[in-house]
């Protein structure tokens, strides 16, 4: 007789009923819940954010992209990740980019040549020069570290 009740006709699907449904409906929605509350944080971009910042080799001096201040000043937040972009605009002239006290620069680029520095500010608030190091007198710029959480207009300038 028991069997009879658990037995499912060709095409039909078993429901069920009263207290074992709601359990059961429950239970799926709590697994529901805790499928997306865990999976939805790896599918989010978990990467930190790399901003570029472009300077324009050009008439012997460094300009932002597009830029008029000539070896401007390059604001970065402590840990920032950034890409340094060199594009070489000068005809006839090799230049580079070097951050002298990160030991880091670019190869020497003929003109409309590029290179990329990817760099992690410091954690430490503080002051480092960038130069192109066979004009270094002339294309010569700093860059300010500052605090974390500092103001946003500082930071993209």
């Amino acid at each position: 007789m028991l069997a009879h009740h658990y037995r499912q006709r060709a095409g039909q699907t078993r429901r069920w009923r009263g207290a074992r449904g709601a359990v059961a409906g429950v239970l799926l929605a709590a697994v529901a819940v805790v499928g997306v509350a865990v999976l939805l944080p790896l599918t989010a971009n978990t990467r930190p954010v790399v901003r570029d910042i472009t300077l324009e080799a050009r008439d012997m001096a460094f300009y932002r992209e597009g830029g008029t201040v000539p070896n401007p000043t390059i604001w970065l937040e402590a840990g920032e990740e950034v890409r340094f972009i060199l594009r070489n605009l000068d005809l006839g002239i090799a230049h580079n980019l070097a951050i002298d006290g990160w030991q880091l620069e670019t190869a020497y680029l003929d003109a409309n040549a590029s290179a990329t520095l990817r760099v992690r500010a410091p954690e430490q608030p503080g002051s480092q020069t960038y130069v192109c190091q066979p004009h270094r007198e002339m294309m010569h710029g700093l860059i300010e570290v500052v605090a974390r959480g500092g103001s946003r207009q500082t930071r993209l300038q």
